[in-house]
């Protein structure tokens, strides 16, 4: 009943619009051919249905002369003005990774390698002054989104009148200093699109001259107005905004907020529609505003609802194709190349012109395409000196400017989260990092996670070149960290390992994915029964000197759940041990080079090395392999030494900690050991992910004197990425031919949140 009423609406429709045309047509004058306006308006994903309403268009030869659009529909609209065709735009839409572009999650692998751990790693991410923190004006920034739009539209970056464009086209923001209505018709293209598609509190506005401007469609969505005055006869309207809710569906607060936020853009509507002489209406009320991944459906509804009208398009078409014919479109899409005869820099004053012009690499007179362009605001963002940087051409009397406008990260960032494990029970992880607040081109960490089993670090490090690659740092670093059994002095159980570390660093970056660091450091390492001692035994505490060489390379897509990328870790230290002592309840007895007691004190060596490589396959399944390595000479006894690793668990706890699925987390302490893992990942759908692991290792104890034993582990686990971070569960097998066994082969393991 409901489609065949639907099938007598839209034959209404199509017979009134047939009888409306033929005399608008023959009433014009001679010389003067009726134009077409087009209006899209907004609804987020929903707009993408605009495409199947230009595909009927264009299938019947109708193309209109005027192009309004309101928020996704200036998207669609401002594109399609340039000249890309509905099929293009389908290609854009459905390549796009709206996951990522709505989220402004930059690819791992973009981020400069010092501030890897600080992105995408923490529940809060607020700017500090010193007067108060200041709250962000919405979730996304725009950096990704005005990069594609930027991309996209490069073609007629040098146009900055719209109505120059191959069709004159237009669109809607609102001012949110003033609450007016904003008709975007010059300037940069990118920026409109996204002043007019800056949702409030999801996009942060966007400023163009003295406007603050958010999405057109809180007071306008159906520019029907705009496309009049720009010089339409003949209006064809497409309309996926908001509609009116009945009071049973106004059932809970997101559908009363929804409807109090676009009371008056669906008022407007009501009187907007009826300057249009045909409104499209896909049927889309099931379908979510925020589903941009379905692309297919969304078009499809759009096609759908308009194929009806195609006839009397082609009439249309016909007759005024018969009045006179429309000239053709012209080709601005074939543009590659720009030459600038200036490039300026707006925005920055923590860091100056000729840094920025360092990175830019780009000459004025140089021949530039986008894709030189955009791979070097990549890189200048991934250096992450700012919180937004774009660029925009510029034509300004007879030259062609390039304008890079920044957006400089505050100098003080504050990051938290709650973390959970089985292994470190329940913490808080809080983060700061302040920049340049010392001297230029300082910066000082300070990385903490406050809980029973505590992680502390506190970096000062300055740069000592202008492009930030070399740096001079100091380094603090304690941790409490528990094994979950170890022999000490004839007696085993669990035991607390609490270390402090303090060094002198010198580092030099390569790319944004590779590093390498020389440190010296003292190290204070102590053991702590965490059970009853029958030697009454309290602590047994090293003092070392250790120097180490470091090259590291990240170049993960994901901190979490990557697909793509590698992580390599090399690292070759010497030591020697400086003091020891034991520690009863009646005494404390010192131990020296002189005097060593049970202790060596003679220089050792250090090797490790580990990898982790992700491959990329179909439907969703992704293929990991690891690798680990370690040496470490003249290790006697865990009583005279404390120079051991410690092998286990699913994630990395300390420095001194080596992951082998199968078994407790730092179980058992090893000083030679090496060992392949592999792990099959399948992201079942969005964000869950179901894994298999499995590794083999051949490990030499730390209390044995030669040979090796043979472990084996394998694991079952889930994983979903949440708002609050990773969360990951599962079961686990380890086999190990050691005689003495202390806990379960079948173990369990549960982790939730960002980590330290």
């Amino acid at each position: 009943m409901k489609s065949s009423l639907k099938a007598i609406q839209v034959s209404l429709t199509v017979f009134f619009f047939s009888l409306f045309l033929q005399p608008l047509v023959s009433a014009q004058s001679s010389d003067e051919r009726p134009s077409v306006g087009l209006v899209l308006s907004g609804g987020g994903a929903l707009g993408m249905a605009h495409v199947g309403v230009i595909k009927v268009m264009e299938e019947s030869g109708l193309r209109p002369d005027f192009i309004t659009g309101v928020s996704m529909g200036s998207i669609v609209g401002g594109m399609y003005s340039i000249g890309y065709g509905a099929d293009s735009l389908y290609k854009i839409l459905k390549s796009m990774n709206w996951n990522a572009v709505l989220s402004n999650k930059i690819p791992e692998n973009k981020i400069i390698f010092p501030e890897k751990k600080n992105f995408y790693n923490s529940i809060i991410s607020l700017p500090l002054s010193f007067s108060k923190v200041k709250l962000p004006s919405g979730m996304i920034n725009g950096q990704l989104i005005e990069n594609s739009l930027s991309f996209y539209t490069w073609p007629a970056a040098d146009i900055n009148d719209f109505s120059k464009f191959p069709i004159p086209f237009m669109c809607v923001g609102t001012d949110l200093i003033t609450g007016k209505k904003v008709d975007l018709k010059t300037g940069c293209l990118p920026d409109a699109m996204r002043a007019s598609m800056a949702v409030p509190t999801l996009f942060t506005p966007i400023k163009i001259d003295t406007a603050l401007l958010i999405d057109g469609g809180f007071l306008r969505n159906f520019a029907a107005s705009e496309v009049r005055e720009m010089g339409a006869d003949i209006v064809i309207g497409s309309y996926v905004g908001a509609y009116r809710y009945t009071e049973e569906k106004l059932q809970s607060v997101s559908e009363i907020i929804k409807q109090l936020a676009f009371s008056m853009s669906i008022k407007d509507f009501e009187e907007e529609k009826k300057l249009a002489d045909l409104v499209i209406m896909p049927e889309i009320k099931d379908l979510s505003a925020t589903d941009f991944d379905n692309v297919d459906t969304i078009i499809q509804r759009g096609y759908k609802a308009t194929l009806p009208y195609r006839d009397y398009f082609k009439k249309l078409a016909d007759s005024l194709n018969k009045y006179s014919l429309q000239n053709p479109i012209e080709n601005i899409l074939d543009k590659q190349y720009y030459s600038f005869d200036r490039i300026e820099i707006n925005g920055n004053n923590i860091y100056s012109d000729l840094q920025i012009l360092d990175v830019l690499d780009i000459e004025p007179g140089q021949q530039t395409d986008k894709y030189l362009l955009s791979s070097r605001i990549e890189l200048l963002y991934g250096k992450a000196w700012f919180e937004k940087v774009k660029y925009r051409i510029v034509p300004r009397n007879d030259s062609l400017i390039l304008c890079i406008d920044c957006i400089e990260r505050a100098k003080a960032m504050l990051y938290g989260s709650v973390y959970f494990d089985n292994t470190l029970g329940t913490g808080i992880v809080l983060r700061a990092s302040l920049k340049n607040l010392l001297t230029l081109g300082s910066v000082i960490d300070l990385d903490s996670y406050l809980g029973e089993y505590f992680r502390g670090r506190t970096t000062f490090l300055q740069y000592i070149d202008r492009n930030q690659k070399v740096g001079l740092s100091a380094e603090f670093y304690t941790d409490n960290t528990l094994i979950p059994v170890l022999d000490l002095m004839g007696e085993t159980g669990r035991v607390i390992s609490r270390n402090f570390t303090a060094g002198l660093n010198i580092n030099r970056r390569l790319g944004l994915n590779n590093f390498m660091n020389i440190s010296a450091d003292y190290e204070n390492l102590n053991l702590l029964p965490d059970y009853v001692s029958e030697v009454n035994l309290k602590n047994i505490s090293y003092k070392y000197f250790t120097a180490t060489y470091d090259y590291r390379v990240n170049t993960l897509n994901s901190k979490y759940f990557p697909d793509r990328g590698m992580i390599l870790n090399l690292s070759a230290g010497t030591s020697k041990l400086l003091s020891a002592n034991i520690k009863t309840e009646s005494e404390k007895t010192d131990f020296k080079n002189d005097s060593p007691g049970n202790f060596a004190f003679n220089m050792f060596f250090t090797l490790s090395g580990n990898f982790k490589h992700y491959f990329t396959s179909v439907d969703r399944w992704t293929l990991s392999i690891s690798g680990d390595v370690l040496f470490i000479s003249d290790c006697d006894s865990i009583t005279g030494h404390n120079n051991f690793f410690l092998l286990g668990g699913t994630e990395s706890v300390n420095r001194r900690s080596i992951p082998m699925i199968g078994f407790q987390t730092n179980e058992i302490p090893v000083k030679k050991l090496a060992g392949i893992g592999t792990e099959l990942d399948m992201e079942l759908f969005k964000d869950f992910h179901i894994s298999i692991m499995a590794n083999v290792f051949a490990a030499q104890e730390a209390d044995r004197e030669n040979g090796y034993s043979f472990l084996a582990g394998y694991g079952l686990g889930v994983g979903y990425m949440s708002i609050i971070g990773p969360l990951k569960a599962g079961m686990m097998l380890g086999q190990y031919n050691n005689e003495e066994e202390y806990f379960k082969k079948i173990k369990s393991y549960i982790s939730l949140g960002f980590n330290f």
